[in-house]
């Protein structure tokens, strides 16, 4: 299977300290129908004195009406917006790609995750330098290339 290879590429440990939010919403109605949109985002990228991450993926699948479709979708967030609970989230919005005559529009934030910052000492399986890695290069699949 070609997603054993991919799985199977990435180091064990790198799979736990890859810095993603999930997130689970619906989009707008058009055409008299919604649809889901569940994933996880892809890694945390620099942006300023925050983060953001890509948010993609392709929504349900809508069978009524004789036209079955589902929309794509490929958004940046915005940066990370801290709570009270030394966890953060991402605000993000878009539109799914147009099918079958329409598009939805979406608009959510991800789900919680915690803050790594240098200075924290409990074990939370995070990349302690998402926040600073200037440098860090991701591969189109959205893992991080290996230096």
């Amino acid at each position: 299977m070609a997603d054993e290879g991919r799985i199977n590429s990435v180091d064990q440990d790198d799979r736990h300290t890859i810095h993603v939010h999930t997130f689970n919403t619906i989009t707008n109605v058009a055409d008299d129908h919604q649809h889901i949109m569940q994933a996880v985002t892809g890694p945390a990228r620099e942006a300023g004195n925050s983060h953001v991450h890509r948010v993609r993926g392709r929504t349900s699948f809508f069978a009524g009406k004789g036209d079955g479709h589902w929309h794509w979708f490929d958004v940046v967030s915005g940066p990370a917006i801290d709570m009270p609970d030394d966890t953060h989230t991402h605000y993000f919005e878009g539109d799914t790609s147009r099918d079958c005559g329409h598009c939805h529009s979406f608009a959510a934030v991800a789900g919680l995750a915690p803050d790594c910052d240098d200075d924290t000492d409990d074990d939370t399986d995070c990349d302690d330098n998402h926040h600073k890695s200037k440098n860090k290069k991701y591969r189109e699949d959205g893992l991080p290339v290996e230096e």
